[in-house]
């Protein structure tokens, strides 16, 4: 048997979770105490799930899932930090990460209905899931009075769902409300039953493993805090992404980024062409000091004696403002944006050329699932996630705020052996039907270019779906050359 928790509670703080698991095995909660091996005075309120798992072997059960033991209750906190009354937790359960929602309806100990924001908070939670790129792999109710039943009887999730790919989070929480309604009433049953019952989800979570139990519970109960903040990159991560650029200080002067080695960032500035060694330890104090607070001085007292250069790093995060009086970093909620209106529509002066990089880098993270390799979404090869570049399949500076944020959408990888600047310059697009449309390569020498081009023509891109093919017809219109004597 598995070792117990060893944050026991008393008998009397033990005594619901026991007498939940000895009520789904139709046992005493002595011998539940007897059978899990500690004495009443040291029974657990958490009972590990290969634990509850051999003690329902050894009881003949014929089903592991679903039967109840305790973990510590959570309470989901909506993006305004308002507490929703709606318990849940999450559990390992073999390969797979489980989140159970406790049952709603009747009195709690407090004013309150217990759980009567049911509905609201697993609406929340699978969209914070959604968002993490989670797969609802099944689901079923797992109350004490349906215990009884096999996984079949109880499942309220026929088939996987790929939550990122459901538009509408909402449809997705009436199908497993729903599907309640009729889980554990007797054959031929006019009316449904209740539709908020304690249920179990089976998730399979990128990032997220068996042990990843209470942070998943700990993120999932979190308010989002906005992007710019919770995805901060490393300091390390951030240089190397500017290295070669050259950067804006508050007061406007131009520092470059050389290179990064051995702990240090080699920064040059007028005074100093050749460079100055800076620690990347004091830019990462600066990232981790403006995500803390929201908002930094560029002074020596706060940034330290070379402020001025690790401010003008801060500055080039997304969602980075500046002000010069006082001289301050801050991350704003969400980007500021060009005017469509403005002539200059679309054009990037150096600084915001910087902060796409850092995007870029981000997006690229995003659109590889956090692996190290991906495929192309035009030849079809895998590379290392460094030589992919997240390309807009719509360009982005002619995209709507509500198409930038669509980002699984409006971008795409493509790697930097020729895809990506073949899309990106019109020599290549995608049709309606998701097939690779080329120039006419008649007129082309024969070398790489033309071979190149030549694999590509018809091939199917990974990236066109229902959802995307509007930012591609925008391409094909827009930026797609058709013949190689159209280009300028």
């Amino acid at each position: 048997m598995d070792e117990l928790p060893q944050n026991c509670r008393s008998i009397k703080r033990a005594t619901p979770g026991i007498w939940k698991l000895a009520k789904s095995l139709n046992m005493s909660s002595q011998r539940v105490i007897a059978e899990l091996g500690t004495p009443a005075r040291s029974a657990p309120s958490l009972v590990g799930a290969a634990t509850a798992a051999q003690l329902i072997q050894r009881n003949s059960r014929r089903s592991v899932t679903g039967l109840v033991w305790e973990a510590d209750a959570v309470y989901a906190r909506d993006d305004e930090g308002i507490e929703l009354n709606a318990e849940f937790s999450v559990i390992a359960g073999g390969e797979h990460l489980n989140l159970v929602l406790e049952s709603a309806g009747g009195r709690a100990a407090g004013p309150r209905p217990r759980n009567d924001q049911y509905v609201p908070a697993l609406t929340l939670l699978l969209g914070r899931l959604r968002d993490r790129r989670a797969v609802l792999v099944s689901g079923l109710v797992a109350s004490a009075r349906t215990a009884h039943l096999s996984e079949e009887a109880r499942s309220i999730v026929p088939s996987p769902i790929q939550l990122a790919a459901e538009r509408d989070i909402n449809e997705v929480r009436l199908q497993i409300t729903r599907a309640q309604g009729r889980v554990g009433l007797p054959d031929g049953a006019a009316k449904e039953g209740n539709n908020r019952k304690r249920i179990e989800l089976h998730l399979d979570v990128p990032g997220y493993g068996p042990d990843d139990a209470a942070r998943l519970a700990a993120d999932l109960a979190a308010p989002a805090k906005p992007a710019s903040i919770a995805e901060l990159p490393q300091a390390d991560e951030l240089l190397r992404d500017l290295t070669g650029e050259t950067i804006l200080t508050v007061a406007g002067r131009q520092n470059r980024v050389l290179k990064i080695e051995d702990g240090f960032v080699l920064v040059a500035t007028d005074r100093s062409p050749e460079g100055q060694p800076v620690a990347v330890a004091d830019v990462q104090d600066g990232l981790d000091l403006l995500a803390e607070r929201g908002s930094v001085h560029v002074s020596v007292n706060e940034l330290g004696h070379r402020s001025a250069f690790v401010g003008a790093v801060l500055a080039t995060l997304p969602h980075a403002g500046v002000s010069s009086s006082p001289a301050m970093v801050t991350l704003e909620s969400s980007a500021v944006e060009p005017d469509p209106g403005d002539i200059h529509f679309g054009e990037l002066d150096a600084l915001a050329q910087v902060k796409v990089r850092t995007e870029q880098t981000r997006l690229r993270r995003l659109l590889a699932d956090g692996r190290d390799s991906a495929t192309c979404a035009l030849c079809g090869d895998e590379f290392p996630v460094r030589f992919l570049v997240a390309a807009h399949v719509k360009k982005r500076a002619a995209c709507t705020d509500a198409e930038r944020r669509n980002l699984r959408d409006v971008a795409m990888l493509a790697c930097s052996f020729g895809c990506d600047i073949l899309y990106e310059s019109g020599w290549v697009t995608v049709d309606g039907t998701g097939h690779i449309q080329t120039v006419e390569v008649d007129g082309l020498p024969a070398g790489r270019l033309k071979t190149r081009i030549e694999h590509l023509s018809s091939r199917r891109c990974e990236a066109h779906r229902p959802e995307s093919e509007p930012y591609f017809a925008w391409h094909r219109t827009t930026t797609f050359r058709g013949r190689l004597g159209n280009q300028s």
